[in-house]
């Protein structure tokens, strides 16, 4: 049952004659309408625009509204009726509560009178029917009456006149609801959000049912999702025709170089089946960045030996230069300045260090967008290098037992020769061992065409570290620390001699013998070119350092000599 809305002048012309001008009664609120609509078990009284349209004529012709005021506008007009302003309820029987029935429902003590108690009490069943109860009562009752009273009225209907007053309040809500509704419906489309059909608000749409009209945001909704929908059907039939192209393609490359033929098979092996996004969307997600990552597609016949390590080199140049400026500038920070105040600085460096390596490992392992970047700066691959790589590659490693390995020796060896470098020395030799390593390693692998064979990883560096930690200790002694106690005296000897024997079984690994042991496969030729930068770079340190010592001996002799002479 819904709320009948206020006459409309529509409404009032049918009511009233044309020569009759109806006085309409200000509309409080909703709830004379709701009420009045249920006149079928309840007799309504007459409200006042009825009664005002079967009264008397107002002799004053109704106009047009202008912006000048006329002299009976401008006159005083006569209060309204008082019914008109007054809250009588609505009726609950057909005749009003006589006087002894008043004084039975509230007691004689109370003196109610019979019109203001049959007035309460329609008030009352009122606000029981509309779900209104919470309301106060009119301002002239409450004056008089006081709230035992008004409960004693309320209780007294409730017996009389049972009803379910909670569903009364959730049908006012619900109405409250739809108006508020209906009014962000009708500025929606005020606004364009909304576009109704008929050109007017609210009007039904039959086709759809659909009361608010058709949305411009559900059309734009709409039409991007069916944009995404067509976008993941095409992407899907490419990824999963993409299997065979990707195959034509290794094949096309293999014809192009050479020196790919005679991999044609592992190489085929690459364009691996293709998971179907719908059934396994990890598996497929996976494999689209590989083959992303994976460059099919590079014409490499037309590169020259030269145009391979050039660029390379340029960047290797380039290397050793910053890390000569950063030992001969670097200034340590206070230690209330650094980043691990508490740490040792030879602790801090290798530990940045070696996080940084399990960093680009953790990418190579679990971050597949990661891929594409990795295989072009943190990996030498001659067939097409990347000249940047030689420096990304000194902190990459795919393999956890080629990280671990390497990261061990960084850090027994690292930690000591920091000790005696320094930390802008230290890492000044740790980049500069490493990008010689990796091009001696790639200028290798170009120049005998073995350009299919890929280099990563910190060895080189780390070569460079060990090398100068023996030519710094040439004459001393050195051990395994690893190794017993027992056995260390027994494998022990100076550091030339153990950089000697570590160089021999490098170079022993580059001769193809028929006894040669199966080993897992390393790049000998960057270990190689890290003993040697880390051997030259200890040489020389070694030799500036007894090149300081010397002076200031001498500085000091100096000094003796001239106390001496003076006479003191």
């Amino acid at each position: 049952m819904g709320i009948r809305s206020s006459p409309t002048l529509a409404l009032l012309r049918v009511l009233c004659p044309d020569s009759q001008i109806c006085a309409v009664r200000s509309m409080s609120s909703l709830r004379n309408s709701a009420i009045q609509s249920q006149n079928i078990s309840y007799p309504i009284k007459p409200t006042g625009i009825f009664q005002s349209c079967l009264s008397s004529r107002i002799s004053s012709p109704s106009r047009a509204f202008s912006s000048s005021a006329t002299a009976a506008a401008r006159a005083p007009r006569p209060p309204a009726p008082l019914f008109n302003k007054r809250e009588d309820g609505v009726r609950f029987r057909a005749r009003d509560l006589s006087a002894l029935e008043i004084s039975k429902i509230f007691g004689p003590e109370q003196q109610i009178s019979v019109l203001l108690g049959n007035r309460m009490l329609r008030i009352l069943q009122e606000r029981r029917l509309t779900g209104t109860i919470d309301v106060d009562l009119p301002a002239d009752i409450k004056k008089v009456v006081t709230e035992d009273t008004i409960m004693t009225g309320l209780e007294w209907l409730r017996k009389r006149y049972p009803m379910d007053e909670d569903a009364a309040i959730l049908k006012r809500i619900e109405r409250e609801e739809i108006a508020e509704e209906q009014k962000l419906i009708k500025r929606g489309q005020e606004l364009g959000l909304f576009k109704p059909q008929s050109g007017k608000f609210d009007k039904p749409i039959e086709k759809e049912g659909d009361v608010y009209g058709k949305s411009v945001l559900q059309e734009h909704r709409e039409a991007n999702e069916r944009k995404n929908k067509l976008e993941d059907e095409r992407w899907k039939r490419e990824w999963m025709e993409g299997e065979a192209r990707d195959r034509e393609k290794l094949k096309q490359s293999i014809q192009k170089n050479m020196e790919l033929r005679k991999f044609e098979e592992a190489a085929v092996m690459e364009a691996k089946p293709r998971a179907d996004p719908t059934v396994r969307p990890a598996l497929a997600w996976v494999q689209k960045h590989h083959v992303r990552a994976t460059a099919n597609d590079l014409d490499t016949s037309k590169l020259s030996k030269a145009s391979r390590i050039l660029p390379s080199l340029c960047i290797t140049l380039l290397t050793i230069g910053l890390c000569y400026v950063l030992a001969e500038n670097y200034e340590p920070a206070p230690r209330h300045e650094r980043l691990m105040p508490n740490t040792p600085p030879a602790a801090a460096t290798v530990i940045g260090l070696i996080g940084t390596n399990i960093l680009i490992f953790a990418m190579w392992r679990a971050v597949p967008p990661a891929w594409r970047l990795l295989n072009r700066y943190f990996i030498s691959v001659p067939l097409y290098p990347y000249s940047i790589s030689i420096v990304g590659s000194i902190f990459s490693h795919q393999q956890f037992r080629h990280l671990g390995a390497n990261m061990l020796i960084l850090w027994f060896i690292g930690t000591r020769l920091h000790e005696e470098l320094g930390r802008a020395d230290f890492l000044s030799l740790y980049f500069s061992a490493g990008v010689i390593a990796s091009l001696t390693s790639l200028t290798a692998h170009v120049l005998q065409n073995k350009l299919t064979v890929t280099s990563l990883g910190a060895s080189g560096a780390i070569a460079g570290l060990v090398a100068a930690w023996c030519m710094i200790h040439a004459n001393d002694k050195l051990t395994i620390a690893l190794l017993p106690q027992s056995w260390q005296e027994t494998f022990s000897a100076n550091g030339s001699t153990f950089l000697a024997a570590i160089v021999f079984v490098e170079i022993a690994s580059l001769v193809v013998l028929p006894f040669r042991l199966r080993m897992p496969v390393m790049d000998h030729w960057s270990h190689l070119g890290g003993y040697a930068a880390g051997a030259v770079a200890g040489w020389l340190w070694k030799g500036r350092k007894e090149e300081d010592r010397r002076r200031k001996r001498k500085k000091e002799g100096e000094g003796a000599w001239g106390w001496f002479g003076s006479g003191r």
